[in-house]
């Protein structure tokens, strides 16, 4: 898969942000409209719609970060270019070698390979890079940030959201816990501000990934350019 410039960044984007929202209406419709409904209606469609916004939450995060590795890559820029986190994605396997082992020719291997890549053509590598270990709490998505080289600051406020009222209450929802037993969703309408707050965070991400592209972020600052 190739994304040869920034208009077709955006497009890929602008596609994904789209599909996801329609599902999200639908599903915002479907818990708004259990108003009137009984109890156990109201709480199980509230409760199906958590797990469904959470999975939205982690497949849009992980979509946009690679459709940004899968641009970056079909740059064809050199690993001197650019900044350090995308040559520390293709030498990861090499990095844990590293660390791994007491054996001076590893250690000697590495530095050689290492200060070789600076002037090759970069083969950033994006399938399986973007891990989100099912449980995509705050954590994880700052380590997402730090793989693709994104300002994680944005995010950090929504510490609480995304790993107590989002994940936390999915992993409840999974393991067959009843409304009463959420965090901090009660209603209708706590899950109506959860869904905005979430849905707003994935656009955040998204332009954010559109702004760095602009900008050309990932480039290295000692670049030239």
């Amino acid at each position: 898969m190739k994304i040869k410039n920034i208009e077709e960044l955006e497009d890929r984007i602008d596609g994904e942000l789209a599909w996801r929202k329609k599902e999200l209406i639908s599903i915002k419709n479907d818990v708004r409209s259990s108003e009137n409904k009984d109890i156990s209606e109201r709480s199980r469609l509230i409760r199906s719609g958590i797990a469904m916004l959470y999975a939205h939450w982690e497949g849009a995060i992980k979509s946009l970060a690679e459709y940004y590795l899968i641009y970056v890559s079909s740059l064809n820029l050199k690993y001197c270019e650019l900044k350090n986190n995308f040559l520390a994605i293709d030498m990861k396997e090499s990095l844990n070698l590293y660390a791994e082992t007491k054996k001076a020719s590893i250690h000697n291997k590495f530095l050689n390979d290492l200060y070789e890549k600076q002037n090759q053509i970069s083969k950033i590598p994006y399938k399986n890079i973007i891990k989100t270990n099912s449980n995509l709490k705050m954590d994880i998505l700052k380590e997402i940030t730090e793989t693709i080289g994104l300002d994680f600051s944005p995010y950090e406020l929504k510490k609480m959201l995304i790993d107590q009222r989002l994940l936390g209450n999915r992993n409840k929802i999974a393991h067959g816990e009843r409304l009463e037993k959420l965090e901090g969703i009660a209603n209708i309408s706590d899950f109506l501000e959860l869904h905005e707050a979430v849905y707003e965070l994935i656009e955040v991400f998204a332009n954010n990934i559109k702004i760095a592209a602009q900008n050309e972020d990932y480039r290295s600052n000692n670049s030239g350019s």
